[in-house]
């Protein structure tokens, strides 16, 4: 790894720390470098504070009180996402970094929504663009979903035993995975925006689908947003969801029955053929609300017809090692008009006696 290298990853650590608060906004982290030494640095915490180029400026000042002008002079500036150039809820970035004295600028991977390239190299500073370009757009892959394809990037959950079981016929065995592997899937929620299900999934399991067993070091989150597919409005208003003043979205194909739902209750039409929900137009709506990343947790009807609209673009997979025999429920038997789909395994690792498996499916 080269010096220039050693130092955008640096910035890409640094901008993991804003992971469970700074969406929408993307994952940002920043250093300021001075004869090979890092003299600053900063990350985007959450929307309406800092960028991650203004915190790292700041670092320095704090570091160097009234010798930070000279110090920044000449310096070298990396980070993994191109510097706004306009003004959203603080000033933008660029005009600060030319003011600084800072004359060269590694950056990662281009914002479509900014011009902060052409804008720092009229200003007479070196740009460099696309240092470890793959790694920053994998960091922000929600982000540049929404913004290049309108609607979020789309982890599915599932947790199954070794011969396939998703559970038993009669109900029982709700738990397959690991205690540990299940508190790994409330980090995965912690760090998306929304969490997407069926009504089947809701009326079966009357989940409550919130944020807990997280790690003590994590101080700060944000509940997602619930959102439930429930095509002909079979719920009850009974349920665990509407029991508490988080916010949920019920998509449905018509809203002519009446259901008595609390104020955080939001019933959206998105009607597509057969009385069904349009998922593509579910999956534009939360797009242009700032989602980036929802996660589905739902059984194999949902789950499949998700797949034959191409929206899954990634499987995590919680393989637990039992085997449930012949009276399990079977995933892939259950939905057999779904179409034969590749996967490319991307990790595999052991978490809690279970195997965690990341995957995203080859679409034709």
């Amino acid at each position: 790894m080269t010096e220039e290298e050693g130092h955008m990853m640096h910035a890409l650590e640094l901008a993991q720390r804003g992971s469970y608060l700074a969406s929408p906004n993307p994952l940002v982290g920043c250093v300021i470098v001075k004869n090979a030494k890092v003299i600053g640095r900063g990350w985007h915490k959450k929307p309406g504070t800092e960028h991650a180029e203004i915190n790292a400026l700041s670092d320095v000042r704090r570091k160097f009180g009234t010798n930070a002008s000279e110090i920044l002079k000449g310096s070298e500036l990396y980070v993994n996402l191109e510097p706004c150039s306009q003004k959203g809820r603080t000033p933008p970035c660029c005009k600060s970094i030319i003011k600084s004295g800072i004359k060269k600028i590694f950056i990662a991977s281009k914002d479509p929504m900014q011009k902060g390239l052409e804008e720092l190299a009229t200003n007479n500073i070196e740009v460099n663009l696309g240092l470890l370009q793959d790694k920053a757009e994998e960091l922000n892959k929600g982000f540049f979903s929404r913004l290049n394809k309108g609607r979020p990037m789309i982890t599915c959950k599932l947790a199954i035993s070794m011969d396939g079981g998703i559970g038993l016929k009669n109900g029982e065995s709700k738990w397959i995975s690991s205690l540990e592997s299940r508190s790994d899937v409330h980090d995965m929620r912690a760090r998306s925006d929304a969490i997407l299900t069926g009504s089947g999934t809701i009326l079966k399991d009357n989940p409550r689908l919130t944020v807990r067993l997280l790690d003590k070091n994590v101080s700060s989150y944000s509940q997602p947003l619930r959102c439930v597919v429930d095509s002909g409005l079979k719920i009850t208003g009974n349920e665990n969801i509407f029991s508490d003043n988080l916010k949920t979205i019920i998509f449905c194909n018509s809203a002519k029955k009446e259901i008595n739902t609390p104020s955080n209750i939001e019933i959206i039409e998105k009607p597509d053929k057969d009385g069904l929900v349009s998922l593509v137009e579910v999956c534009k709506y939360l797009g242009k609300t700032e989602i980036n990343y929802l996660l589905v947790e739902s059984g194999p009807r949902l789950v499949g017809a998700l797949l034959k609209e191409k929206l899954i673009d990634e499987f995590i997979l919680f393989i637990a090692p039992k085997l449930m025999g012949k009276e399990k429920l079977n995933f892939a038997r259950i939905e057999r008009s779904m179409n034969n789909i590749n996967l490319k395994i991307q990790s595999i690792d052991e978490i809690g006696g279970d195997i965690k498996l990341l995957a995203r499916p080859q679409y034709n």
